[in-house]
């Protein structure tokens, strides 16, 4: 979670836990997880990563390669978390549910994440952005005289 607003409730998160005593639950950030500095660790080590559905969360689970991920889309005002977790619903790169699933069905649905292929993120994040963009730079600067503008 992030250190901004949020749509889970501290007895939600813990209902969960309840729910499934065969997972071990880590909450990092929001105002009652523990803040990390370097989640990226906990996020390498971790069998299913649940989260919104905000941008740089997703290009972290997608960086890990992580095998599975439960998506919850969080309430914005332009909606664009929901549109997120269509479109990952649609690739097939992550379990998404609408919203935070009551606490009896979160066995199922780690399981069900946990047979998810984490390798089908490299369509969400190649792992090669900075190859290309320095081979996109220096197309480009190779074509600087066709690019550039004539003095007037």
């Amino acid at each position: 979670m992030g250190s901004g607003g949020r749509d889970v409730s501290t007895a939600e998160v813990a209902a969960a836990q309840a729910a499934s005593p065969g997972w071990r639950w880590a909450t990092l950030g929001g105002p009652d997880g523990r803040w990390s500095a370097d989640p990226w660790p906990e996020l390498c080590a971790a069998d299913v990563v649940v989260t919104h559905a905000g941008q740089n969360a997703l290009a972290e689970c997608a960086a890990a390669r992580r095998p599975a991920v439960v998506v919850v889309p969080q309430e914005r005002p332009f909606g664009e978390q929901a549109a997120t977790g269509r479109a990952l619903t649609r690739g097939r790169l992550a379990l998404v549910v609408p919203r935070w699933p009551e606490a009896d069905d979160w066995p199922g649905l780690l399981e069900q994440a946990l047979a998810h292929d984490g390798d089908r993120w490299s369509q969400w994040t190649p792992g090669d952005g900075a190859a290309r963009a320095a081979r996109f730079l220096a197309d480009a600067a190779s074509r600087r005289g066709a690019l550039s503008c004539a003095p007037r």
